[in-house]
């Protein structure tokens, strides 16, 4: 009997231990570049508050789904918030339903909605700060930034995630780092999306890329695709999409 109730002590202090081991983990402190898990959501941490215990993630998946699937609506969704993407999210949502439209007329957000709830595309000043804070706190796109970029990615990897990387013919077999589009739209039927100067986001090219910065693009059926001209060769660009959650 003595023994029973020893054991029950020894199991329910056993399970007190492990209920602090979970809550630990689960309220552990954030830095960049960490994999955060909360609930059923799981990404790459690109934002963290001076506590460390809250911020942004980013999504280990990306998309290549359009921002608009018909590029003859009109651009009227007021979707022009820099500062948080998720009040993007709820004016186009506004935008459908005055308009008697589906999330089918916006592919990427669709897609960003198939996550989960909380998750949305990236505002303006949210992308930006998630391009600094994965380039070591600044914009210029350097050697450092390479190293930042490719252990990042790895993780990612390691994790089940889509590559930050891509190449193919046009890049001569070099890496190249996608650009990534927002949920802001601009004037003119344009939305902002984040890429190198002159489109040289190549990772393992000689001449890296001297500036990165936010630039408007016009949306189309091809809305991630677009041509640059450096060193006089024209080449395709890729702009990828991943979705954020806040923790």
């Amino acid at each position: 009997m003595c023994k029973s109730i020893k054991e029950l002590k020894m199991k329910k202090f056993f399970l007190m231990a492990m209920f602090l081991i979970a809550a630990v983990c689960v309220n552990a402190q954030y830095r960049i570049g960490d994999i955060c898990t909360v609930g059923d959501v799981k990404g790459l941490v690109v934002d963290v508050d001076e506590t460390g215990y809250h911020g942004l993630i980013m999504s280990l998946e990306e998309s290549d789904e359009d921002w608009i699937a018909d590029k003859s609506l009109a651009m009227e969704t007021n979707a022009f918030y820099e500062d948080d993407g998720m009040k993007n999210m709820q004016a186009i949502e506004k935008y459908i339903v005055e308009n008697n439209l589906s999330w089918d007329s916006f592919p990427l957000f669709k897609w960003a909605r198939s996550l989960g709830d909380g998750w949305y595309i990236p505002s303006r000043e949210e992308l930006m700060t998630i391009w600094k804070n994965l380039n070591g706190g600044n914009l210029d796109f350097n050697k450092e930034g390479r190293v930042f970029w490719k252990a990042y990615n790895k993780t990612i990897e390691n994790n089940g995630g889509d590559q930050l990387f891509c190449k193919n013919f046009s890049t001569g077999g070099f890496k190249m780092l996608c650009g990534m589009i927002s949920s802001t739209e601009t004037e003119g039927g344009k939305v902002y999306v984040i890429n190198t100067e002159k489109g040289r986001n190549l990772v393992n090219h000689p001449f890296g890329a001297p500036k990165v910065k936010i630039v408007e693009y016009t949306i189309g059926k091809k809305s991630h695709r677009s041509e640059g001209d450096p060193l006089g060769m024209k080449r395709v660009l890729r702009f990828n999409a991943r979705a954020v959650y806040k923790f």
